[in-house]
């Protein structure tokens, strides 16, 4: 079928694999993966879904008793959302998520500091055109370094303070 990218925002903590914990839990019990998605009516699938996931989200609920046996349903091609992340990593690693770099940072936003809305600008809407000619920086660049199964992440700030983690990744299959 083919990897397809997906992000969600969650409330910023200090311990990123507990907030990766909480926002997994979130998006298993709302219903948002497959193969859950495809069992509700109307079907879908995870490619299909407007991401990032807000307040009127298709939400059809767990179809699993848990996360692992919704996992272990998905089977190889994996559940398409951030359920196939497990941990927080240092590197990339397979169904793992690992912080973008200072330097990625600062070449990408422009600041150490990025806000919720440069991400929805620069990412999400992939950006003006202005943006990337300021500062030389390919947006391919970012993509191209996120894997199959992988997942990177942001803090956001806002009024200098941390206040969202950003997740973003590409599905298994």
């Amino acid at each position: 079928m083919g990897s397809h990218p997906y992000f969600y925002f969650t409330k910023y903590q200090p311990d990123v694999n507990s907030a990766l914990q909480a926002l997994r839990q979130q998006e298993f019990e709302a219903g948002r993966y497959d193969p859950a998605m495809n069992r509700h009516d109307p079907s879908m699938w995870m490619f299909q879904f407007n991401f990032p996931p807000n307040a009127q989200s298709i939400s059809p609920g767990a179809r699993h008793a848990s996360i692992e046996a919704a996992l272990e349903d998905a089977e190889d091609s994996g559940t398409g959302s951030i359920l196939d992340i497990q941990k927080i990593s240092d590197s990339p690693e397979l169904l793992a998520s690992w912080a973008l770099s200072a330097d990625e940072t600062l070449a990408l936003f422009g600041t150490d500091k990025p806000t919720r809305q440069m991400v929805e600008d620069i990412i999400i809407a992939e950006g003006e055109l202005d943006h990337w000619e300021e500062t030389g920086y390919d947006i391919d660049e970012f993509w191209d370094a996120i894997g199959r199964g992988e997942s990177r992440y942001i803090i956001l700030y806002e009024n200098d303070q941390p206040s969202e983690i950003f997740f973003i990744g590409y599905s298994v299959d």
